[in-house]
């Protein structure tokens, strides 16, 4: 690996730490903003960075721009609109774990709708991640805020492994910033579209709120897309996906450390299997793809 590699390899580690730093941060910031208008601020804020970016760019309004980019945002948007609202029924901490499981669920869909075959170990790491699912959220069966925020989250993954399999089959040889630019600003359209339907709406721009905003849009949002679309230019995806397994053990440290959550062992125990489970299935990917690639690899 050269230089160029490993510089990219720790601007993706601090891209997954933003990530993992963004759930604690939502998660006290919805005491103060509704999931609905959050999200418009964050994506709409997430869009105008964009903006600039566009000025040189050719086809901007080509059809498949449009299209593709219009059904991959709206794929984005229930990924987001679950996982957000799901934040406000659990901890920010198990809201990074469930959500990470998506990197397990990528192999099962890939296989229905890519015709890709799954491998035991993609087989093995779904069982371990559902049951590690179970475990986690058996702890708190007494509480049904904190199951219905589990299910919706869960939600959230779901729709977020569908996103990324309809990029893996429909985004080759489409300009990655144009494409980009048409799902983050379906995301906020399609907020503001749905905010009437949100029983609760409640609008305290204060300091906190508004960081977090910024923080979101601009740094996990704009910042994390243009790094991790230059990082898999020389580092291959199997190998950035196990940097990406950081993103839930992230979200629990700083879980723990700004909200000073409590990880009771059902949540240790379960998120533990569930990290290993995605563990499992980024290394069999890597693993695999060293195989086809030869020893000249990275």
């Amino acid at each position: 690996m050269n230089s160029k590699t490993y510089s990219y390899m720790s601007l993706l580690l601090l891209v997954t730490l933003f990530w993992g730093l963004t759930f604690p941060l939502i998660k006290n910031t919805l005491e103060f903003v509704s999931p609905l208008i959050f999200l418009a601020f964050r994506f709409g804020l997430s869009t105008i960075f964009l903006v600039p970016f566009l000025i040189k760019k050719k086809g901007i309004f080509g059809r498949r721009n449009v299209i593709q980019g219009l059904i991959a945002g709206t794929l984005l948007f229930f990924g987001y609109y679950f996982q957000t609202v799901g934040l406000e029924y659990t901890t920010a901490s198990k809201s990074g774990i469930i959500t990470g499981i998506y990197v397990v669920l990528i192999p099962i869909i890939s296989y229905y709708y890519l015709k890709k075959p799954a491998s035991r170990y993609d087989i093995l790491a779904s069982v371990l991640a559902f049951a590690g699912l179970i475990l986690m959220s058996s702890g708190a069966l007494s509480n049904s805020g904190i199951e219905l925020g589990d299910i919706l989250t869960l939600l959230g993954a779901i729709a977020y492994a569908f996103q990324i399999a309809y990029l893996s089959k429909y985004s080759e040889g489409i300009d990655t910033v144009v494409f980009t630019f048409y799902q983050l600003l379906v995301v906020a359209v399609l907020s503001v579209v749905f905010i009437p339907t949100y029983p609760s709406l409640q609008m305290d721009l204060n300091y906190y709120a508004i960081f977090t905003i910024i923080f979101t849009a601009l740094f996990a949002g704009t910042f994390a897309m243009f790094v991790t679309t230059k990082a898999l230019i020389f580092i291959e995806p199997t190998a950035a996906g196990i940097i990406f397994v950081g993103e839930p053990i992230f979200a629990a440290i700083s879980a723990v450390i700004i909200n000073h959550e409590v990880l009771g062992p059902y949540t240790l125990v379960g998120g533990t299997i569930m990290v290993l489970a995605m563990f499992i299935t980024t290394v069999d990917k890597y693993v695999s793809s060293r195989r086809k690639s030869g020893p000249s690899g990275i």
